[in-house]
């Protein structure tokens, strides 16, 4: 069965450039079984780039920066593909969300996910690399956004 989305070499050279330009960094893998809903947004953004990419910026006071998305609080977060560094589309997302600008500081891990169709097991797997920067703030006020003590960040990442 061809895979959805990224393939593995995909994913592989994708984990390649990002230690080549942020250095060593711990690498999981997960499968993740998803409702058919999110299973057709995880093969929609997969179009988009083969990275869902997480973003926790923190202030000087150790507050995490924080969007409202799908109902819930959570880090900025956006979609990464080859075209464009993922540390220059995280930076962008951050400040098109909320008005913040950061400094991408590492990269703190990146999980390979398999992401598969909970209710039909003959749906294609999509692979994801679900990359999760550290940034600090560098200036802006939150706009559409806020700081909280804890950060939320999906389990998974």
């Amino acid at each position: 069965m061809k895979p959805a989305g990224g393939s593995r070499d995909v994913i592989g050279e994708g984990i390649d450039s990002l230690q080549r330009h942020h250095g060593p960094f711990p690498v999981n893998q997960t499968t993740l079984s998803l409702a058919p809903e999110a299973y057709r947004d995880a093969v929609e953004r997969a179009s988009d780039g083969f990275a869902d990419v997480y973003v926790r910026v923190e202030n000087d006071d150790g507050e995490v920066l924080h969007v409202q998305t799908d109902g819930r609080s959570r880090v900025p977060r956006c979609v990464g593909g080859s075209a464009k560094p993922l540390a220059e589309r995280a930076r962008t997302a951050v400040r098109d969300a909320t008005g913040v600008q950061c400094t991408i500081d590492e990269i703190v891990r990146v999980t390979i996910a398999g992401v598969r169709n909970a209710e039909n097991p003959d749906a294609d797997t999509v692979y994801r690399l679900l990359v999760l920067f550290e940034a600090s703030h560098a200036a802006g006020q939150a706009r559409d956004g806020c700081w909280q003590a804890e950060p939320d960040i999906p389990e998974f990442v």
